[in-house]
């Protein structure tokens, strides 16, 4: 009986010493691991904080027509490796809300953003990167295009363009011809009340 409460003991004090030595290995991993997508992210959170907004949709004259304004708060999650965008406030409230998700995929060496909307409900996923002060991505690759009224499909590209520290500008553009050529579609501007 001695013996096997011994085994049970030296069992034991292996489980232990084991977790410990792999939780180490994992701790140490995970630093590395969030490395990248940290580095990424800290990249776009001058777009932190609370936005006055106002949204625009191109006509068919070629002129930006105001529908709508907001307040959009951009807000940094899961230790800083996700940017969660949430409209407040939209007058008229009858209006179109899309809401986005952003975040960094160190394996592909590119952005992804979900954007989410209170009509379709539909999450549309976006691939991009930086170029320069625009934050540019496309539903091109994902195949979360939606369907046109003549069979075919539509796309979308978004543009974050910083103009300066306290504005903004978020340009949506939509293509009929899988990218080959983009035609504005909505536009919000945006002026910052808060960091």
């Amino acid at each position: 009986m001695k013996k096997i409460n011994q085994n049970n003991t030296i069992f034991k004090i292996l489980i232990v010493l084991t977790t410990i030595i792999t939780s180490q290995a994992f701790s140490q991993e995970m630093t590395e691991v969030e490395k990248i997508p940290l580095e990424q992210m800290e990249k776009l959170t001058s777009i932190l904080g609370e936005w006055e907004t106002v949204h625009y949709e191109y006509t068919e004259e070629g002129n930006w027509n105001k529908t709508a304004t907001s307040t959009t708060v951009f807000t940094k999650k899961l230790k800083g490796k996700l940017i969660e965008e949430e409209i407040r406030n939209l007058t008229p409230a009858t209006g179109f809300i899309v809401e986005t998700s952003i975040t960094y995929d160190q394996y592909r060496s590119l952005y992804r953003l979900a954007a989410i909307d209170d009509t379709y409900g539909l999450m549309d996923i976006y691939e991009g990167n930086l170029e320069g002060k625009k934050f540019v991505v496309t539903n091109l690759r994902a195949g979360t295009h939606f369907p046109s009224g003549d069979g075919g499909n539509i796309h979308f590209r978004l543009t974050f363009e910083e103009i300066n520290n306290d504005n903004r500008e978020f340009l949506v553009e939509r293509s009929s011809d899988e990218g080959e050529t983009w035609i504005p579609m909505v536009k919000n501007i945006l002026k910052r009340i808060s960091s």
